[in-house]
């Protein structure tokens, strides 16, 4: 029997996780690529033994030769859907930023996203309708402040898929990018408690808007719209929420009013 097949890079935990778990119970072969043993062991025993579990730096180029190999060797050199989701969100004051952080950001959100599909390319070329799907973000719609080298990277990313769609035509593969909003994740919560000097507490998630673009969304929604970009070939930005897309509808009319809609969000009162 022939399983459809996805790997997901950073797929351990948050929204890679959630993927998973989708896929898996849509009966595809779950492959998971992360940096952190124990969780990736964790999420072999949530979604069970076929999982395939993998341990790479997703900036380094030649580990993510060996274990994008290795998935060739086990899937008989198949993959339906490359989901490159790896990915780190430092904030702060550019200024404030040291070089090792920003060059931590471009490695990792960028550099990573390359390695990964030059890496899978010879799968997904050998594959019929191979998807190549990254996670962008809702700041790749405009930038936010405090978040400028992140905001690049993922400018970056949307380019990327961007360009890819057209040079990959010729290889049958469609790629796509996912653009999230304000996800239920680890990596959020993280962030939300920083500066606090307190460990996250729930009441943290009141400081997001209860409505709107920027409304807390579960990670089952990244999953859901992963499912659906496999699905639609018409699209290749899938935004969550939905919303999320009106700022890229804005700024082509009114660059003042996306600005607005950005500094609104950012600036509200706590």
């Amino acid at each position: 029997m022939t399983f459809q097949v996805i790997c997901i890079t950073g797929g351990a935990s948050g929204m890679g996780l959630a993927t998973a778990k989708k896929f898996a119970s849509e009966g595809w072969r779950v492959i998971l690529i992360d940096l952190v043993e124990a969780q990736l062991q964790k999420a072999k025993e949530v979604l069970g033994e076929d999982t395939l579990t993998l341990v790479a730096d997703v900036t380094q180029e030649a580990q993510m030769q060996a274990v994008m190999a290795s998935v060739s060797e086990a899937t008989g050199g198949r993959l339906d859907i490359l989901f490159n989701n790896a990915g780190i969100a430092p904030g702060g004051l550019l200024e404030a930023q040291s070089t090792e952080t920003i060059r931590a950001i471009l490695d990792v959100n960028v550099l990573g996203v390359i390695f990964g599909i030059r890496a899978a390319l010879p799968m997904l070329k050998a594959t019929p309708n191979a998807l190549c799907i990254s996670t962008s973000s809702s700041v790749a719609t405009y930038g936010h402040a405090t978040r400028a080298v992140y905001s690049a990277s993922k400018f970056a990313v949307k380019g990327l898929t961007e360009a890819l769609s057209l040079e990959f035509e010729a290889d049958d593969i469609r790629v796509a990018d996912v653009l999230p909003g304000c996800i239920d994740t680890p990596l959020l919560r993280a962030e939300l408690a920083k500066g606090s000097g307190q460990p996250f507490a729930e009441s943290m998630l009141e400081r997001l808007p209860q409505a709107g673009a920027y409304r807390l969304m579960p990670d089952t929604a990244i999953a859901d719209a992963v499912w659906s970009a496999y699905e639609n070939a018409d699209r290749i930005h899938f935004y969550v929420p939905e919303e999320i897309g009106d700022t890229d509808r804005v700024k082509v009319q009114d660059i003042q009013a996306a600005k607005d809609e950005i500094r609104q969000f950012l600036y509200r009162p706590r």
